[in-house]
């Protein structure tokens, strides 16, 4: 068994290969502001090394995996008011969603692995939302990896679990690590720490980035940031999605 990428594959190959049971791997991110120096695929970008590396680990065990393209677009409120985020209503994002995992398992995928990377609350909830009416609809084994839960949240650091962690250290470490042309160094170098508990934040009524204190949507130290701990976060991730698989 193999890895493959559906974008790859003729028909016959796809439909080949749902018949040996190989499962299928569903990316999803957003297009959105992350600050001034990560581009605006941050969250697709990481979604997808998600998923090859999950795809990996499958592979060394004999079970074959197919990569679909990423969805890009959902509900993204908070970043809304920077240049190049295009957020879509909620409803719309869960039917687009759901659309798309009933269509991979209509191809004849029996187990969908979704491995989200956009962990704006309100569009994780919609992303759950869909997997369960996707699940109803077709009888699928449908499995969502949600790293931010215990045990898993605290093992991804400090900032994760109370800082920022939008497009500081810890995105910014994943990028150096799957992307790191993609990431403007010199910007990056030169952003001052911005420690602001986001989730906090949310509870507490925070509408947007604005409203949180993250003026250019960016938040912690992404100047801290290196490729060691993006390598190091995206093994935990993929084995927090691999054991979000065996558990569906």
């Amino acid at each position: 068994m193999s890895a493959h990428f559906a974008t790859l594959l003729a028909w016959p190959k796809v439909k080949a290969l749902a018949s040996t049971g190989a499962v299928a791997l569903l990316p999803i991110g957003s297009t959105e502001a992350h600050g001034p120096h990560l581009p605006l695929s941050v969250d697709v970008v990481i979604a997808e090394e998600v998923c090859r590396r999950v795809a990996a680990r499958l592979d060394a065990k004999g079970v074959g995996s197919v990569t679909f393209p990423p969805i890009a677009y959902t509900l993204t409120d908070f970043a809304a008011a920077f240049s190049g985020t295009v957020s879509l209503q909620g409803d719309t994002a869960r039917a687009l969603m759901r659309g798309v995992i009933e269509g991979i398992a209509h191809a004849g995928f029996t187990r969908v692995l979704i491995c989200n990377h956009h962990l704006e609350p309100a569009h994780f909830k919609l992303v759950h939302e869909a997997a369960t009416e996707a699940r109803a609809s077709t009888g699928a084994k449908i499995a969502v990896a949600d790293h931010r839960r215990r045990p898993h949240g605290p093992r991804l650091g400090e900032e994760f679990m109370h800082g920022g962690s939008h497009a500081g250290g810890y995105e910014t470490s994943l990028m150096m690590a799957a992307a790191p042309h993609l990431v403007d160094e010199a910007a990056r170098r030169a952003l001052p720490d911005l420690q602001v508990d986001l989730p906090a934040r949310i509870k507490a009524g925070a509408k947007d980035f604005l409203e949180c204190g993250g003026v250019d949507a960016y938040f912690g130290t992404p100047a801290s940031a290196t490729a060691a701990e993006g390598h190091r976060l995206f093994e935990i991730l993929a084995e927090v999605s691999e054991a979000a698989l065996e558990g569906d």
